[in-house]
């Protein structure tokens, strides 16, 4: 009986160094044990990090090989632009900037319209048709707006890159194309990495913001190819100016026809 109990003794204290060592080797690990999740949230930021490219298919026989430029705006209507900032409404302030802003343009840019904070079902809703020679019509458009509703920024963005992708393949693959947002808050729908991720997979959209007279930079931000705080209406006037510049020319020779191949079946 002495020698088991002995024997069970010798075990325990054994037991007892080994879990002595495991610890100790634990605590030991940079991160304290931690390294292996570390690993996998660092694999799973790459991934995430990582935006698989759409393949876009067109049909040539219904398309033009166009290199115009394409600008297509979302314009925020909500209740809060009927606020003042800079000594007037910022919808006043914002449709001056506008008129001052498309003398600028010229007749052969393709523009486009998409307002949000509208009283139609869904919040949002396209006011004109991305197309060239329609400058007249957008500022009519404009200056006929009242501010309204909430900010469904993140549904109008999706139905945006929607329109950019049936104008890219109108001209057939070539051609710039940009979405530019002006807004004065946070959106009141679905969160915008939704659509900010749709629209990073199709690299050809290139994203710039404009937040107007708000306290602190808009989500938007990180999203964007470029963002601008407009803290009164001469400055949002120059941000305008800046996300249509034509910085870029688009090269014909860059063209991958295996990356945008044309589907001879859809319409």
């Amino acid at each position: 009986m002495q020698r088991y109990n002995r024997k069970a003794g010798v075990f325990l204290i054994s037991l007892g160094v080994i879990v002595l060592l495991v610890k100790t080797c634990v605590q030991s690990t940079p991160g304290g044990g931690k390294v292996v999740q570390s690993e996998q949230k660092v694999e799973e930021s790459a991934e995430e990090s990582e935006t698989p490219q759409s393949t876009i298919l067109f049909d040539e026989s219904a398309g033009v090989a166009s290199t115009a430029s394409n600008f297509y705006f979302l314009f925020d209507m909500s209740g809060s632009m009927d606020d003042k900032c800079s000594g007037k409404r910022k919808i006043d302030g914002a449709k001056e900037a506008v008129a001052m802003f498309m003398k600028n343009i010229p007749d052969d840019i393709n523009i486009g319209l998409m307002l949000f904070g509208t009283q139609s079902g869904q919040g949002y809703a396209e006011a004109l048709p991305i197309g060239p020679g329609n400058k007249d019509e957008f500022l009519k458009v404009i200056n006929s707006l009242q501010p309204t509703g909430e900010t469904p920024l993140g549904e109008a963005l999706l139905s945006s890159v929607d329109k950019i992708i049936e104008q890219y393949k109108k001209q057939l693959g070539y051609g710039t194309y940009r979405i530019i947002i002006v807004t004065d808050g946070e959106q009141t729908g679905i969160d915008l990495k939704q659509p900010c991720n749709y629209l990073g997979q199709h690299g050809f959209i290139g994203l710039y913001s404009i937040g107007l007279c708000m306290k602190s930079s808009h989500t938007l931000k990180k999203y964007s190819l470029s963002y601008r705080d407009a803290n009164d209406y001469e400055e949002l006037e120059q941000a305008l100016v800046e996300a249509t510049a034509e910085s870029d020319v688009f090269d014909a020779s860059l063209f991958d026809e295996n990356l945008y191949k044309a589907d001879s079946t859809s319409r």
